[in-house]
């Protein structure tokens, strides 16, 4: 009843602000992730991204997995994705852009900003045409009150397709408010969703060492019932402001839900040559993910003229359960790979959920200080609390970790001169695994928390225009793969070694570029790797990966813009152990780049703003594997045209 409550109400909420008019930016095709980069270390603004990572690869770690999010700095586990109405910007924080962040953690932190408060009432149009003929419309509202009052909020509806011909259908709605209370300002927000049919991408499983031909671009081998179902849910509230002096205060409290009402999964495992496949389809019951989360933390600012100094003390905590297990496994046998294997929707018998339960908490204390022209200092420690079971659906048994451990933080940023600066760091952390491969036999799996490490340095020249920057970093965290009983656990350690470079700013008068690239060695070391179970490299983790977007401003009508983007990744471990056919080696996807082109450009009729983005992706159509996780890979993304209009009025 009180979802349907509150879903009623964000409909009435976003009805009757339809009415609202004036004049704001555009939301979607003018937003510009190229100019709007810092660095090139990873930025999305609305569906656009910059940058060499992403909240799912930093440093060839997951962020996002290891359970590093934050909204707008607070701490936020994550379940399902910020809706695009919700979310406006997305920011990869490592190296220098971390320097200044409390409690930053060794993977990095994915920095998400909401859309801010509304100042003029309005509205916004936005039509998608997304890749392979999909869509993704949205319409947004704003609507400021009074001096202390204002809500936004939207609709969304999409059907995205993917290259591999799997197509997904899914809407959206969402609800923020503002209240500015004294000095403080309360920010609740709610967003509700559907996933009405996400197709099954059809995975191939290669860790026999064989890679088939890549299947043609929107091909789809899997079969017309292989779907899920799913509803989603993001709610919470933030609170910032002054308490009383210099004293002020920044939390918040979230619930993060992803409930699978349905869910197929299909799998060609590829045999000898790569020309035929096992096909096996696997099928879950229902299953529940959620997550209660939330920070409190107060900052006490003090300083003189030319120093500053900031304390922080504070809370944070989060409890979140996943169902998993029950499934259900069909194997159709032998089939030639590349050619659709259709078979009639069996009856479904499923088992009992396994229920995973994570509680964990810490109690923090910080200190940042500095001096202008001398430098910074970041200095941090957690006392952190690690509760975690799992219950067997069939046997009841429960099997159960803790840990209390003590995470620190350490940062010094020294000014060489006005132009040059040098940092320093270390962090200790506890962070998450992610989840087992769908081909595990304790497939999706909460994966137990695990202690990780980093030391890095690097130096940053400001020339004006822009930035430049020079890092190097070493990671180590325990490595994840599969036991002799196909089990994914704990076999060992992965440490990432490597070098970082990104270039950001206005180079020409009319060109603004953003360019990066990171070289790694990253290598697997203990008992796993001892008895032959996994090789000497981390599977899905590229030595070397480099991205360059680029605008040029025209004097065309419009203020037209051309845009570009290059992206190369190196040769990926595909399998996690080595192959005996391969001479001992594990099965290599060679390396892959494409390049996008597109333009965006700006046209105002009256107080009506209408912005059109366009951009053809992979121009050479390229075809290629890429490694989603340990024996898994699927086909890369082909070429495709997308085409965003957005009216503002």
């Amino acid at each position: 009843m009180t979802a349907l409550y509150l879903r009623t109400l964000a409909l009435v909420a976003a009805t009757g602000a339809l009415v609202a008019a004036g004049t704001v930016h555009a939301q979607s095709a003018n937003n510009d992730a190229t100019a709007e980069s810092q660095d090139a270390f990873g930025t999305q603004v609305g569906l656009e991204s910059t940058g060499t990572y992403t909240e799912f690869d930093a440093r060839g770690f997951s962020p996002l997995d290891a359970g590093n999010s934050r909204i707008e700095g607070i701490y936020f586990d994550q379940v399902w994705n910020l809706p695009s109405r919700l979310r406006r910007s997305t920011a990869i924080r490592v190296g220098f852009a971390a320097v200044d962040t409390p409690f930053v953690a060794p993977t990095g932190v994915v920095d998400q900003q909401l859309h801010p408060r509304p100042t003029e009432p309005g509205n916004t149009l936005i039509y998608n045409r997304y890749w392979y003929g999909g869509y993704f419309n949205e319409w947004e509202y704003r609507l400021p009150l009074n001096d202390r009052f204002a809500v936004r909020g939207g609709l969304g509806f999409a059907r995205i397709g993917q290259s591999d011909g799997s197509d997904g259908q899914s809407y959206a709605v969402t609800l923020r408010g503002f209240a500015r209370i004294g000095d403080m300002e309360l920010s609740p927000f709610y967003a509700f969703g559907e996933n009405t049919r996400d197709e099954a991408k059809p995975l191939a499983i290669v860790s026999a060492g064989y890679l088939p031909e890549v299947p043609p671009s929107r091909k789809y081998l899997g079969q017309d019932w292989s779907f899920a179902t799913k509803d989603y849910l993001t709610a919470g509230a933030t609170l910032k402001g002054a308490v009383i002096g210099d004293l002020s205060f920044r939390g918040g409290i979230f619930r993060s839900v992803s409930d699978r009402k349905t869910n197929i999964a299909e799998f060609y495992d590829i045999r000898a040559g790569g020309a035929q496949a096992r096909h096996i389809v696997l099928s879950d019951p229902a299953h529940d993910n959620r997550s209660t989360s939330g920070e409190g933390l107060f900052v006490w600012r003090t300083g003189t003229k030319g120093t500053s100094h900031r304390i922080f003390a504070g809370y944070r905590a989060r409890d979140r359960v996943t169902e998993t297990g029950g499934s259900q496994v069909f194997d159709f046998g032998l089939v030639p790979y590349g050619i659709g294997d259709r078979r009639p929707k069996p009856e479904f018998d499923f088992g009992e959920v396994n229920r995973g339960r994570v509680r964990q908490s810490s109690w923090m204390a910080a200190y940042v200080g500095a001096i202008a022209g001398v430098g910074q200092i970041n200095l941090g420690v957690q006392k952190a609390r690690y509760r975690a079971s799992i219950r067997n659906g069939e046997t009841g048994a429960v099997d159960r970790t803790r840990s209390d451990p003590w995470l620190y933080n350490a940062a010094l940023l020294v000014e060489l001169s006005p132009s040059l600066s040098a940092y320093v760091a270390t962090q200790r952390g506890l962070e998450d695994s992610g989840i087992a491969p769908g081909n595990a036999t304790n497939r999706d799996e909460q994966l137990p928390a695990v202690t990780s490490r980093q030391y890095e340095g690097g130096l940053r020249w400001d020339f004006g225009r822009g930035q430049l920057v020079l890092a190097a970093f070493q990671i180590t965290k325990p490595y994840f793969s599969y036991d002799a009983s196909r089990r994914f656990v704990v076999l060992g350690d992965q440490r990432h070694r490597g070098v970082e470079v990104s270039l950001a700013g206005q180079v020409l008068d009319r060109l603004h570029v953003v360019a990066g690239a990171v070289v790694m060695d990253p290598a697997v070391t203990g008992p796993g790797r001892e008895a032959g179970l996994v090789g000497s490299r981390p599977t899905a983790v590229r030595k070397v990966f480099g991205r360059v977007d680029m605008n040029y401003r025209t004097d065309l009508p419009g203020n037209l813009v051309l845009t570009g983007s290059f992206e190369y990744r190196g040769r990926t471990a595909a399998t996690a152990a080595p192959i005996a056919h391969l001479s001992g080696k594990q099965l290599m996807v060679d390396p892959f780049w494409y390049v996008d082109l597109g333009t965006r450009q700006t046209v105002q009729i009256g107080k009506t703003s209408i912005g059109v983005r366009m951009i053809v992706r992979d121009v050479f159509d390229k075809a290629g594997w890429f490694v989603t996780a340990s024996d898994i890979v699927v086909p890369s993304l082909r070429r495709s045209v997308f085409v965003s209009a957005t009216v503002d009025f």
